[in-house]
């Protein structure tokens, strides 16, 4: 797809009036924009979200998130060639400078996370979390540490959640899975095989499903309920995945916390209670 950017400067002359003043905005301020509703994005432009969607079509979209979700994509591209071409580990690398720059990576991957999370849909994620009977938890490689990590958090405050290692028992907790249960799946890429399977066989018996992924197209974010995106800065030379790994744990930790908040005393009470003392 052409850069959307370029593409509003290329169109603005023969939009109208309206629509011109919302490509001049979103070109002036687009990472403001990236993470506005329509009817925000309205407001700042003096226009209406008829208006939006008028100018979303305009572009090329079938709607506002459409095209909010591209200019996302776009914005965290821009930033990873940038930021990928200054952290990749070169040859014989003093330890200084591999310091500096694998933490300089791991941070820039936070913050590029951070303006990728929806609150709204986070909210919902959570709310999900509360109502289920169950939270059924899937990863494969190193995605699977995460949904390690998140079934000892919810361990930790007695929240019922499974959570199996091998690909055949994530398998067979999908195929039982039921329509008051919550799947979440940790995959990075949102192509891994064996994800798909189980996301087939989620969908088929009800369960919904949320999808910790990288913000991009893929067959698991298409088949989701909630889809939960996540940047990643990874170096050119890398034996495994590196900041898409801290990506998902900070994903994890926001609902995680999230759910803590609201059942502060509850969830106090029970991590105090379940707290092994060391010697």
């Amino acid at each position: 797809m052409k850069n959307i950017l370029l593409r509003l400067r290329e169109l603005k002359d023969d939009m109208s009036s309206t629509i011109a003043c919302i490509a001049q905005y979103i070109s002036d301020n687009p990472e403001e924009a990236s993470r506005m509703t329509a009817r925000q994005l309205a407001n700042a432009t003096f226009s209406s979200p008829s208006s939006v969607v008028r100018f979303c079509r305009a572009a090329g979209f079938e709607g506002y998130k459409e095209f909010r979700q591209q200019l996302m994509i776009e914005l965290v591209t821009l930033k990873n060639d940038d930021t990928t071409e200054n952290t990749s580990i070169p040859a014989n690398a003093s330890m200084g400078d591999i310091i500096r720059r694998v933490t300089q990576r791991n941070i820039q991957c936070l913050v590029n996370t951070q303006y990728l999370l929806d609150e709204n849909t986070l909210s919902e994620c959570v709310d999900l979390i509360e109502k289920s009977e169950k939270i059924l938890l899937f990863g494969i490689g190193a995605s699977l540490c995460v949904a390690r990590d998140a079934y000892l958090k919810f361990l930790r405050v007695n929240k019922l959640c499974i959570s199996n290692d091998d690909w055949h028992s994530q398998l067979l907790q999908a195929k039982n899975s039921g329509k008051n249960d919550l799947a979440i799946i940790f995959s990075y890429s949102g192509q891994t095989v064996e994800m798909i399977e189980c996301i087939k066989e989620l969908k088929n018996n009800g369960t919904k499903v949320v999808v910790v992924t990288r913000l991009a197209s893929s067959p698991a974010e298409k088949m989701a309920d909630y889809v939960l995106n996540i940047a990643a800065i990874e170096p050119v030379f890398r034996s495994g995945a590196a900041s898409s790994r801290l990506a998902q744990l900070d994903v994890l930790d926001i609902l995680y916390e999230s759910y803590i908040s609201r059942h502060y005393e509850e969830c106090i009470q029970q991590i105090s209670r379940t707290h092994i003392h060391k010697a």
